[in-house]
């Protein structure tokens, strides 16, 4: 469900709401189905009367805010299937209704973690459209509130999936009825697990200390804004070139940074240097350091997160470190999430720490940005405070100044939060 719900009712923008305020304005009739409803997938104004989200809310009126967590490696062998998979079972545990998505393409295995051996159904049956919606190749565990979609086993057609594939299953990814969904997604950085990395909202990386891993992790994240970029700017006609990944400008000598970017972008349009600097601000990853074995290497992800600030000016999140620990491999090998396995061992309770600080709490950090964040980004991109204040008005629940903003009574959706519609003239 969308953290809150904007209305047009008789021509005027009402909102935000939150769900029982709908619920309240269903039952006093105070809307009609004629009236608008903004709807974050198609990036427009629809009728009630064509609202999924409405229809849902109507039969269940109880409905949830929904995470979508998408986890992704810049290379192999960090353990990060291991992790999510104990990740929905700790979350579970909580209470909370979960779904974990192999969108590992070319390789997938989550299941196997579950001890399943052959999956009744799997993405297979999606992608030929032998089942038509994702939640019809849901699969239960042994864990309660926990289900898995697995990936297709050994099926090469799969791994480079049509565009018009990959719109639908991010499109019905947000209608799986669940607390989190949290998608698990193939090493590397390949456009298809980059789009699907973006597509969640929520990007969390996984790497381990070693100098290679830290350093494929860096550049995932570098493709992963570029990409953003280049989808926000490939129909401008002077800056599209920028963007391209195939003639990268990351090859000249003279751009070492998005900042040396953000200036030629400055140069060519002011206008849309304010729009690559709301792509900036609105990119924030998390990371989380796996199989660390002395305590000193918890720098690397202190020197990874001041490396994507210097260089990328984006503001990542370091949730935390997991030890190495062989409770985690007895776990694999017996085909068991180590959460389950041994809830208590070193790696059981770093994650649960992680759970707890930070994946619980995500809703509310997600819908208000630290002004302080914003600073540090803006200072690093040298936006000067005049071009600061020429910026579009941000009106979202998710902006850093909504709570002593006069415009948040109007103005959604703005300028930042829907950027590709203002640049596809």
């Amino acid at each position: 469900m969308a953290a809150s719900i904007f209305l047009k009712v008789k021509g005027a923008q009402v909102g935000p709401l939150t769900p029982d305020e709908l619920q309240e304005w269903i039952s006093k009739r105070k809307i009609r189905p004629e009236d608008l409803i903004w709807d974050e997938d198609s990036d427009e104004w629809i009728p009630l009367t064509e609202s999924e989200l409405v229809r849902d809310f109507l039969v269940h009126p109880d409905m949830y805010e929904r995470v979508v967590l998408a986890v992704g490696s810049g290379k192999g062998g960090v353990g990060k299937t291991a992790l999510v998979v104990s990740m929905g079972v700790a979350l579970a545990s909580m209470g909370k209704k979960v779904i974990l998505v192999d969108a590992d393409l070319g390789g997938a295995n989550l299941h196997t973690f579950m001890g399943i051996q052959s999956p009744e159904y799997t993405f297979w049956d999606f992608y030929t459209n032998r089942m038509k919606k994702l939640s019809d190749i849901l699969l239960p565990t042994s864990v309660e509130n926990l289900w898995i979609i697995s990936g297709a086993c050994g099926t090469l057609g799969l791994a480079n999936p049509r565009y018009s594939q990959k719109l639908r299953f991010i499109r019905q990814l947000r209608e799986l009825k669940a607390d989190y969904v949290i998608i698990d997604l193939g090493a590397g950085s390949s456009l298809n697990v980059i789009d699907f990395f973006l597509a969640a909202g929520d990007g969390i990386i996984v790497s381990t200390p070693e100098p290679a891993s830290i350093q494929e992790a860096f550049f995932f994240l570098k493709q992963a804004l570029m990409r953003r970029l280049q989808q926000t700017f490939r129909k401008h006609p002077r800056l599209a070139s920028l963007f391209d990944l195939d003639t990268s400008v990351w090859n000249r000598p003279q751009v070492r940074s998005i900042r040396d970017l953000y200036k030629e972008v400055e140069e060519l349009d002011p206008e849309a240097a304010s729009i690559y600097r709301g792509i900036v601000q609105r990119f924030q990853p998390r990371l989380i350091l796996n199989m660390v074995r002395h305590r000193e290497e918890v720098a690397e992800g202190y020197s990874l997160r001041t490396a994507v600030g210097e260089l990328l000016a984006i503001e990542m999140d370091f949730w935390g470190a997991i030890p190495f620990d062989e409770k985690v491999r007895e776990a694999a090998m017996l085909q068991r999430p180590f959460m389950l396995h041994k809830p208590g061992s070193r790696a059981g309770k770093a994650l649960s720490k992680i759970v707890m600080e930070n994946i619980l709490d995500l809703p509310r950090l997600r819908r208000f940005l630290d002004r302080k964040k914003l600073e540090r980004i803006l200072s690093r991109l040298e936006v000067r405070e005049e071009q600061i204040n020429k910026d579009p008005i941000i009106c979202s629940v998710r902006c850093s100044y909504w709570d002593d903003c006069e415009y948040q009574n109007g103005g959604y959706p703005c300028g930042i939060r829907n950027l590709e519609l203002i640049l596809k003239d």
